[in-house]
C-alpha cells in the first residue's frame, strides 16, 4: 500500500491475522483494541481511515472485514514479517524475541528486499516453526 503508515500496516496485519483465525467473521473493534493495546475509539478511527482507502469494509458498532485489496496487503505485511523471522532465526541465529524484532523491521522492507529474502530462502512456504507464509502470487522462477 503506497504511503501507508506503520500504524496502518499494523492494523491491516492484525485484521488479516484475525481473519485467518476466523474466516468470514467480522473482526470486532473490541478484539482489535485488545490486540493493539489501544482504545476502541482509536480502533474505530483507524478502521474508518482504512475504509476510506478501500482496505476494509466498516460495519458500524461491530468492526470490519477486509476488502480483497486489504486482504492482499495484509498478506504482504505478514509475509514480510515471517521472512524476516526466518532471517533472524536461521541466518543470524537469534533465538529470543524474533517475532517482536521482525514486527518492528517489517515496515522498512520493500518489494525488492522481500524478493531477495524469498530467493535467499528458496521461496519458503512456511517458517522454521511450521507457520504458513501467506502466498501473494509470487512465482518461484525455478518452477517455470
Amino acid at each position: 500500500m503506497e504511503g501507508a503508515t506503520e500504524f496502518e500496516e499494523m492494523y491491516i496485519k492484525r485484521i488479516f491475522e484475525e481473519h485467518c483465525r476466523e474466516p468470514g467473521e467480522i473482526v470486532r473493534t473490541s478484539q482489535l483494541a485488545e490486540r493493539m493495546s489501544v482504545s476502541a475509539a482509536s480502533v474505530t478511527e483507524m478502521i474508518q481511515r482504512l475504509a476510506a482507502r478501500d482496505l476494509v469494509t466498516y460495519v458500524p458498532y461491530k468492526g470490519c472485514r477486509l476488502t480483497p485489496s486489504g486482504f492482499h496487503y495484509g498478506a504482504i505485511v505478514k509475509r514480510r514479517q515471517l521472512l524476516i523471522e526466518i532471517l533472524l532465526h536461521d541466518v543470524l541465529k537469534i533465538e529470543e524475541g524474533v517475532e517482536e524484532i521482525a514486527c518492528k523491521m517489517e515496515h522498512a522492507v520493500d518489494e525488492v528486499v522481500e524478493q531477495a529474502l524469498e530467493q535467499l530462502f528458496d521461496y519458503p512456504s512456511e517458517t522454521f516453526d511450521g507457520r504458513r507464509i501467506p502466498d501473494v502470487g509470487r512465482v518461484n522462477p525455478s518452477q517455470d
